[in-house]
């Protein structure tokens, strides 16, 4: 390895070189960009989690809208189904004791 001629007429030139020490503008960048990154961490990091949990948060509602879709169609099918006239007619003559007109009504006695 050849030197350049300072390198044996300066020693404080050998000393830099030997010590492989960096010029103070290195040194200020070196720091500058170890500062930069630890904001960078300081603020992203925070934000990664945010988005993290929103994520979550949106695959649990998803789940939720299929559940609720699903009972919201069980429900609209018995809707229909308790408004077809069949039904309405089986309700009035079980529940509500009606007959239609021209029918007799039979009531049984029990006896004791």
């Amino acid at each position: 390895m050849s030197y350049p001629e300072a390198y044996w007429a300066y020693p404080q030139v050998r000393t830099m070189i030997m010590s492989k020490s960096r010029p103070p503008k290195t040194r200020i960048r070196l720091l500058l960009t170890g500062l930069l990154a630890l904001f960078l961490m300081i603020a992203i990091i925070p934000r990664a989690q945010t988005v993290y949990d929103l994520k979550q948060q949106k695959n649990q509602l998803e789940l939720q809208k299929a559940r609720l879709s699903e009972e919201n169609s069980r429900l609209q099918e018995a809707m229909l189904e308790a408004n077809s006239p069949e039904t309405v007619e089986r309700i009035a003559r079980e529940e509500l004791g009606l007959v239609k007109k021209g029918e007799t009504i039979i009531i049984p006695v029990l006896s004791e």
